[in-house]
């Protein structure tokens, strides 16, 4: 990316944007990102160009009252305006384990590998949850505030999925699509998803896909999921720019993210709906039904 001559309008975007987001990195972010993970620093410093473009507004780095080790020890964004909370990011990889995400394999029928998918999109937000209880007890998060982790999935192998998005259906215990079937007439009826309450590993042991529905359930993985109030997801990564349908022109940062709200998240904790309008936002309704807003055009609900 740094020396290919086809990728300089990708070196130009980045360093704009790196020019808006500096004063909000960690003081050790380009030592991150040249040494150790670039994707992930690229990541982060799209989502927070995304929220700033919104009109939120970040804590500056120079704001944050400590020496540069010690405030590079928190999670990687802090929003004070018009809302105040945190931004947790990762970009998980597809796994070595028998649980991994396979390889695609060019010119073989394969299963999609949506079980393990979703393990990765879990083990994520178990990690930033316990992450998070580590910055409590430090003091660097207060109990009271919104939590939200952003996972961006990109160097995982892009994997077909469908609506309500792969995130959604792995929190809210929902497995792959089905139908029921009038053999007599053929009437098809009662369309929905299978229920699918965890999912079990290769070696054994379960892990729960209702952690936005029972936070407290028990299973190998046991983590309080109470705290984070939201998980968001995006596939966007640096490279897009080189796919010949890409249009920097018409691109609309963030309206990649899919965020799902946790309406069993601790009650002084929950992220009010509407704090991030941009992409897709999903949540459980007080009926129980599964509610949709799509930002970019601000359409109606929807219940699925």
């Amino acid at each position: 990316m740094r020396n290919d001559p086809e990728c300089g309008i990708i070196r130009e975007v980045i360093e704009s944007r790196w020019e808006e987001y500096f004063p909000f990195a960690d003081s050790d972010f380009l030592e991150k990102s040249r040494k150790h993970d670039f994707r992930a620093c690229w990541w982060e410093m799209y989502l927070g160009c995304s929220l700033l473009g919104l009109g939120l507004e970040l804590e500056p780095r120079k704001t944050r009252g400590h020496g540069s080790a010690v405030c590079n020890e928190r999670p990687d964004l802090r929003i004070v305006g018009p809302w105040s909370g945190w931004v947790e990011a990762c970009a998980p990889e597809a796994g070595l384990s028998p649980d991994g995400v396979p390889d695609d394999v060019f010119g073989r029928a394969q299963d999609v590998p949506d079980g393990p998918m979703k393990l990765r999109l879990l083990g994520a937000i178990r990690n930033k949850a316990k992450q998070r209880l580590a910055f409590l007890r430090s003091g660097v998060v207060e109990a009271s505030e919104p939590y939200v982790v952003a996972i961006n999935v990109s160097k995982i192998r892009h994997v077909a999925d469908f609506d309500p998005p792969r995130v959604v259906r792995a929190v809210l215990g929902l497995g792959m699509p089905q139908v029921s079937k009038d053999l007599r007439s053929g009437q098809m009826r009662d369309a929905g998803f299978r229920d699918q309450p965890s999912i079990m590993k290769e070696k054994g042991g379960t892990v729960s896909t209702r952690i936005f529905l029972d936070p407290g359930e028990q299973d190998e993985s046991f983590v309080d999921h109470a705290g984070i109030s939201a998980v968001l997801t995006s596939e966007m990564n640096p490279f897009n720019s080189l796919e010949p349908w890409f249009d920097h022109k018409r691109l609309l940062l963030g309206d990649d993210f899919i965020m799902c709200h946790n309406d069993a998240a601790h009650d002084e904790s929950k992220l009010e709906r509407g704090s991030i309008r941009i992409g897709r936002e999903y949540w459980v309704s007080d009926a129980g039904t599964l509610e949709c807003r799509r930002w970019l055009d601000r359409c109606a609900s929807i219940a699925s």
